[in-house]
């Protein structure tokens, strides 16, 4: 059996920090397209799953909510454990029960709800409508599910596209420029990107009612860009096989150049796709 010691731990920590996604998360535009949400189906029940919860962001959001009436309970759910120990010291209330697991298991993990919150994170499951099923089966009945993401078909206002091109051939260069090459690749199953349309054919499918959805356009600063761009996942994504550490500052290096050969001053505009659905009576 192999040993932690306390150098790995603190490595581990440390790498989470420089390439997870609580520095894109601390601005301003991504918590008011979260709060945003909350603020529609915070008054909608008691008991809450928030989804996905990462580092804390959203359930900190929900629990802001319960507290104006003093009473409730979230559910904080999510796969990795230091993201959880994250959110842990991020919120010290008892309202809130942390579990560790996925959104495939989640009628495992959760008692029934008044309301699930999916944010920043349903473009990352490959079987949406599995997941949606599960969903299905821990709201109660006229319960209210919730999701939004800014990874879909859609997502670019007109004239923000080239932005993202140039930003991949920028980076591209940067790492050739240091004899590392760069492999075009599909985006993988799990990061395909549909429309709202889709989404909307989705949830109605797994039994979903009375769905609404909206477009919500934040800009997005190049110190938040820049922020994204050292997030493990959209590096892996971005740059298909190239080393996290040099990938990342790539991506870092390019976002400027990128907006000036794009001509964008100041930020690129993006949208959240925001989206809620009933469970039926």
């Amino acid at each position: 059996m192999s040993e932690t010691y306390p150098q790995d731990v603190e490595a581990t920590a440390a790498e989470n920090d420089r390439y997870g996604f609580s520095r894109f998360a601390s601005h301003p535009f991504f918590e008011e397209v979260n709060r945003w949400l909350v603020e529609r189906v915070g008054e909608l029940g008691h008991r809450f799953v928030d989804l996905a919860c990462g580092p804390g962001a959203v359930t900190e959001l929900i629990v802001q909510k319960l507290m104006e009436h003093g009473r409730g309970l979230v559910y904080a759910v999510d796969p990795s454990i230091s993201e959880l120990d994250r959110a842990r010291r991020r919120i010290a209330s008892g309202l809130v029960e942390f579990i560790q697991g996925s959104a495939e298991n989640l009628s495992r993990l959760v008692p029934q709800v008044d309301v699930v919150v999916f944010c920043n994170a349903i473009h990352l499951i490959k079987d949406k409508g599995q997941v949606l099923s599960e969903i299905r089966k821990v709201l109660r009945s006229g319960g209210t599910f919730a999701f939004n993401t800014t990874f879909f078909r859609g997502c670019y206002p007109p004239g923000t596209e080239r932005f993202y091109r140039y930003w991949v051939l920028r980076a591209a260069h940067y790492l050739r420029e240091r004899g590392i090459s760069v492999l075009r690749t599909e985006r993988t199953d799990s990061l395909k990107w549909v429309t709202p349309e889709e989404y909307g054919a989705l949830v109605s499918a797994a039994g979903f009612v009375e769905p609404s959805w909206r477009l919500h356009q934040v800009t997005l600063s190049p110190e938040s860009l820049e922020d994204i761009g050292q997030f493990s996942l959209f590096v892996h994504g971005a740059l298909p096989d190239v080393p996290l550490e040099i990938g990342a500052d790539a991506l870092a290096q390019a976002v400027r150049p990128a907006m000036r050969d794009a001509k964008i001053t100041g930020g690129v505009p993006r949208f959240w796709l925001q989206f809620i659905a009933q469970s039926p009576v």
